[in-house]
């Protein structure tokens, strides 16, 4: 079960899905709740430097996610399947059992989706219900999966049973009934994508559920085309190029990969051969690169590629001139842009997993301890962690570690980290013991 907050003429709302035989009062405050509890000393170990990771809180169960506009934190106890939400000063919120809980984009409603372990397929069979915080039913709907129309007021809930979607209003009225699952990526601002598995085709909608246009093709990737009313579609190693209309406008050799912000010219990749290719709309090539999924440095001048045939980076221009090949994998650009991270995985060798900084041209700022796993913008510290199998249990043991940009490691706490929070103050991590626990930081600076 997910969560997401949505308000409607003042009132916040909660959307629950539930399968026959579950408790329809779990959706009250249960009396289980593990009261917040100091974690052993040696769980923070503070390095001596001008900074200190401080523990403010534990809950019951691993990490999920912070909940929008720093309103609660989400945890899930796995052998028992209780996803609870919790405020940030430990009240518990609401507790759900065999379930998920995710949030809006907009950080206002909460939806409770289907059943299930975290990232698994939802389950049919299953009715949405959308309540208030405090239990209270508001509508309900036939169906699992719940996505939001953004900018609207809308709902679109999955039925799997039948491969079809429902687009319906917040009052739980059903506006149209659309062919294949919510595909959940538009070709314009106020379009909707579906996908039928059974057909082999993807669809088009308005908000209003009538059908604009229908596209073949297998589920290996859809792609708006920037800056164009038209679409692109993947299979077979081809991309078919169509306008809004359905009307097929062109075929490319390859594996669709992105294209330019100004939609005039795409990205190809060659499974076979590790290799990627620009070409312009006429088919004509314009560069080719070494490496699959080609990525766009944030001021477009520059492609970051990845060789899975030697496991290294390449950078090069728009042209496909070569600046610099570097060993590792990557992950992430800067917060400002200027910058890009890569790490390196030693299998279960702390020593060997390390993480590096460098400029879009190839030159290396500044290396961190431990694979990459967030930028805090705020603290301007980078977060990483090291893993290790343990002689004895053969379980992981996961460190999380801080440093400043600059490559000084600032603290270190133990188990793995889940997250920052949104408002940039608090870094939410996981225990390594069972039962896990998640932990709450919050970062001192010194002087």
């Amino acid at each position: 079960m997910r969560i997401r907050w949505f308000s409607v003429a003042g009132i916040f709302l909660l959307v629950a899905i539930w399968q026959g035989g579950m408790d329809a009062s779990s959706g009250s405050q249960t009396n289980r709740f593990i009261p917040s509890a100091p974690l052993p000393e040696k769980a923070v170990k503070a390095e001596p430097n001008p900074a200190a990771i401080e523990l403010v809180r534990s809950f019951p169960g691993r990490f999920i996610r912070f909940a929008p506009d720093d309103r609660g934190i989400v945890t899930d106890e796995f052998d028992s399947d209780l996803t609870r939400l919790f405020s940030l000063d430990g009240t518990e919120l609401l507790s759900f059992t065999d379930t998920s809980i995710g949030f809006a984009l907009n950080g206002q409603v909460v939806v409770l989706t289907s059943p299930g372990a975290y990232g698994s397929r939802p389950d049919p069979g299953t009715t949405t219900r959308l309540m208030t915080l405090d239990g209270v039913e508001i509508a309900s709907f036939s169906g699992s999966g719940l996505s939001f129309v953004p900018d609207t007021e809308l709902l679109i809930i999955r039925d799997l049973d039948e491969q079809r979607s429902r687009l319906v209003n917040l009052d739980g009225e059903e506006i149209a009934v659309l062919e294949g699952e919510y595909f959940g990526l538009e070709l314009g601002p106020r379009d909707i994508v579906t996908y039928s598995i059974t057909e082999g085709r993807y669809n088009l909608y308005d908000l209003n559920g009538v059908e604009i246009a229908s596209f073949p093709g297998q589920i290996e990737g859809w792609q708006a085309l920037p800056g164009t009313q038209s679409v692109l579609v993947s299979e077979a190693g081809q991309v078919r190029r169509f306008d809004r209309n359905g009307i097929e406008l062109a075929t490319y050799l390859g594996h669709g990969a992105g294209a330019l912000p100004d939609g005039q010219a795409i990205f190809l990749n060659s499974h076979e051969e590790d290799s990627s290719r620009l070409v312009g709309l006429n088919g004509e090539e314009i560069a080719a690169y070494t490496g699959r999924y080609p990525k766009l440095t944030p001021d477009h001048q520059r492609v970051i590629i990845r060789s899975f045939r030697d496991d290294t980076i390449r950078i090069y221009m728009l042209d496909g001139t070569e600046i610099v090949a570097i060993p590792g994998n990557f992950w992430e650009f800067s917060p400002d842009g200027k910058s890009m991270i890569v790490s390196s995985y030693g299998q279960e060798n702390p020593d060997e997993q390390k993480s590096s900084l460098y400029t879009l041209e190839g030159v290396e700022i500044a290396t961190y301890i431990g694979t990459f796993e967030a930028f805090w913008p705020d603290a301007n510290i980078v977060v990483t962690s090291t893993s290790r199998r343990q002689s004895d249990t053969r379980s992981l043991f996961i460190e999380t570690h801080l440093s400043s940009l600059e490559g000084e490691l600032l603290a270190t706490g133990v188990g793995s980290g889940g997250g920052i929070s949104p408002n940039q103050e608090l870094l939410a991590g996981s225990s390594n013991d069972s039962p896990r626990v998640t932990i709450l930081y919050q970062i001192r600076m010194g002087e």
